[in-house]
């Protein structure tokens, strides 16, 4: 049966607009609160991505008292106080306090006040924090460390020494190289126990915003980690337009003025921990939060990217050289086009530059031509400036990636989109999406990271608000194509065909292009082993791994002995089709909180071609099956010509997203595939009595 494809990926960015809220060392608030950056790390999900694909393929403290007065955050009961017996055993810390103070000035300057308490509760959470580290950088984000304490257990306390702190480079990820002047300030705490608590306060102030005279912020009140009490108090000058969107709980802020300032103040108590489910939202979509910005319009913040890419998109005589000599053998638009975006797609490596507003604004055209790298921003601005020049309306798309929450169309704000994609006008006024940052993605395809998401067409410095296709299942597709003939004695040969679209199309030229030939082998082994552990590889192959124009396809030969089991004039065959018990995992709760997330849409059409020995005849064939239901459908038919009979199987499910009221349909479904290629077991008989070899 299919294969899944985790849907995290194929195309890079990132940018940083605002500062991290909680140091490095508090991973459940970590990653969603960096604010995002056009032009970072989406390499890294792409990666991540395909490395996840397997998986899917088809399946894949009680504490006495807080006291917040002025500047006395901390009250020593946290230290002895006793856990909440509603914790779970595999929560390894609390946090007794985050508390946020945000004050934006009258220059816009942003200024961030942390203070943290978490209580350690196991030898988890003393690996998990036993080093701190907090972001900053030199130019424009300035840090200051107030204290970091620890209170042990037998109630002796730890005043950190500062001078301790090593300033070091952001880490450097090979899979996405970024270049960045982020810094990190980091200690390690090697006083940590069970038991103990950990008390640290620190700010950082943004000194200029890259967007004029504006701010947008948010808070996540703690991240996944169960918490005591968590504030966020937001202070900005009254005359300020700004408006703000709670996700995930609906307790309205206190709203005081005072000296010229408006201060606002969301309070959350007593949480449990939130548990994320198996392939189900990221955790950045089921922690409340609330994203607060000052911008009025989204045409705005089109006016702002436009700005900084105005002198950087015409391409000189180089590129248009090159771009003539490319296209020299085309005849239309559309062949331009597609050989156009396999340039930049094949030839532009993925190097981001993240240094002050190169992690908003791309680098000019020619110079990512003559360099040959560049990320998402570089990649779609190149791409749109090669198109212009024939004839091709194109433009540059910012666009939130399905790892964060998507654009909120009544919230304008730049630090929702993670990446850029370019958008090219049709001739019925509609719009073609591409992303030429997944070099693995055919022309008129989508990365299903890309796929239905709100998105934000830059088109003259104005903004148009649309969403991003989501592919119907035969877009994502593995057609499958086997014949196999048995012979008297039981065994078996085979030859199988696999042909790849969309996400499976992906994820195999990518396999292709970054295995060894060894994982390649081992990964054919796996799938006949998986049909028949007597199976012996006869060869295999690989077809169109370089290309961005035909399908991948990959091609097998086996043959196992003693396959079928023989007694008298009986022969016992099993179907040779993959099993499909990795699928169950994905349907293993019994209810879900949240949707299941395949990500994308996706089918695979099986046919088998099995030729029994001449004098057998077929006794036995499981009956057809058709089901279908909101989650997809399943099907299976058999044909009998002649010494062979043909199996057909066809399943497809809407997989994209399906809501938790649906969870038991896509479950049923999945159950009874499973149960029927399991059971696809044919009895064949000959009247000879005698057993030809």
């Amino acid at each position: 049966m299919a294969e899944l494809v985790d849907a995290h990926g194929s195309g890079p960015c990132k940018i940083n607009l605002m500062g991290v809220r909680l140091p490095l060392p508090a991973p459940d608030k970590q990653g969603i609160l960096t604010k995002n950056l056009i032009g970072g790390e989406i390499m890294a999900k792409i990666k991540k991505y395909f490395y996840l694909l397997p998986l899917i393929l088809f399946l894949f403290a009680s504490i006495d008292s807080i006291n917040i007065t002025g500047n006395n955050y901390f009250n020593t009961s946290y230290a002895t106080g006793t856990i909440d017996k509603s914790i779970k055993s595999d929560v390894s810390s609390k946090i007794l306090l985050d508390y946020t103070n945000e004050k934006i000035k009258k220059n816009f300057e942003d200024v961030i006040t942390e203070h943290e308490i978490i209580k350690i509760l196991n030898k988890k959470g003393v690996n998990k924090y036993s080093t701190l580290s907090f972001p900053f950088s030199r130019k424009n984000r300035k840090l200051h460390i107030y204290f970091i304490k620890i209170f042990q257990p037998d109630g002796n306390v730890y005043n950190v020494n500062l001078n301790g702190l090593k300033t070091v480079t952001a880490p450097f990820n090979t899979e996405a190289p970024i270049f960045s002047n982020q810094l990190l300030k980091t200690i390690r705490l090697p006083e940590l126990t069970d038991g103990s608590v950990i008390n640290y306060k620190f700010k950082t102030t943004t000194v200029k915003p890259y967007m004029k005279d504006s701010f947008f912020t948010e808070d996540y009140f703690g991240g996944l980690s169960p918490l005591k009490k968590s504030v966020y108090r937001l202070t900005i000058p009254e005359n300020v337009y700004y408006k703000y969107v709670e996700y995930g709980f609906n307790k309205k802020p206190s709203i005081t003025e005072n000296s010229g300032d408006m201060t606002l103040i969301w309070q959350t108590w007593n949480r449990k921990k939130i548990m994320p489910e198996q392939m189900g939202p990221s955790e950045s979509f089921i922690v409340p939060h609330v994203t607060v910005s000052s911008i009025k319009s989204w045409n705005k913040v089109a006016a702002w990217y436009a700005g900084l890419t105005n002198d950087i998109i015409k391409p000189g005589r180089n590129l248009k050289y090159f771009i003539k000599k490319l296209i020299r053998s085309k005849k239309t638009k559309l062949q331009k086009t597609r050989v156009i975006y396999n340039f930049v797609a094949k030839k532009i490596r993925y190097v981001g530059y993240e240094f002050g507003i190169d992690g908003y604004k791309p680098s000019n055209v020619n110079s990512v031509f003559k360099n040959r790298f560049g990320d998402c921003k570089d990649h779609a601005t190149l791409f749109a400036s090669m198109l212009s020049m024939i004839g091709v309306k194109a433009y540059p798309v910012l666009i939130p990636t399905t790892e964060i929450p998507d654009m909120n169309p009544k919230l304008p704000t730049p630090f929702v989109f993670d990446h850029e994609i370019t958008a090219i006008k049709l001739k019925n006024g509609k719009f073609m999406f591409a992303d030429t940052t997944s070099n693995v993605t055919t022309f008129g395809d989508l990365p299903p990271m890309d796929q239905g998401r709100n998105v934000l067409i830059i088109i003259n410095g104005k903004g148009v608000i649309a969403k991003t296709p989501i592919f119907p299942p035969k877009k994502n597709r593995i057609d499958m194509r086997e014949y196999a003939a048995l012979s008297y004695n039981g065994s078996i040969r085979s030859k199988i065909t696999f042909v790849y679209a969309g996400a499976y199309d992906m994820y195999k030229r990518y396999l292709y292009s970054s295995e060894s030939a060894q994982k390649k082998k081992n990964g054919i082994l796996k799938k006949i082993l998986n049909i028949s552990p007597n199976a012996e590889l006869s060869g295999f192959s690989f077809k169109n791994g370089n290309s961005l124009t035909k399908p991948f396809i990959e091609k097998i030969s086996f043959s196992a002995k003693e396959y079928a089991g023989k007694k008298g004039n009986i022969m016992l065959v099993r179907l040779p089709i993959r099993t499909m018990t990795t699928l169950a995992k994905v349907t293993a709760l019994n209810h879900r909180k949240y949707s299941l997330k395949f990500g994308y849409n996706f089918s695979e059409k099986n046919t088998i071609y099995l030729k029994f020995p001449k004098g057998y005849k077929p006794v036995f064939i499981p009956k057809d099956i058709n089901i279908k239901n909101i989650a997809g459908s399943f099907k299976t038919y058999y044909v009998v010509k002649k010494n062979t009979v043909v199996f057909n199987s066809y399943f497809s499910t809407n997989g994209y997203e399906i809501p938790p009221e649906n969870y038991l349909m896509v479950k049923r479904l999945f159950n009874k595939t499973i149960k029927t290629l399991s059971r696809q077991v044919l009895i064949f008989h000959n009247d000879r009595l005698t057993t030809k070899r």
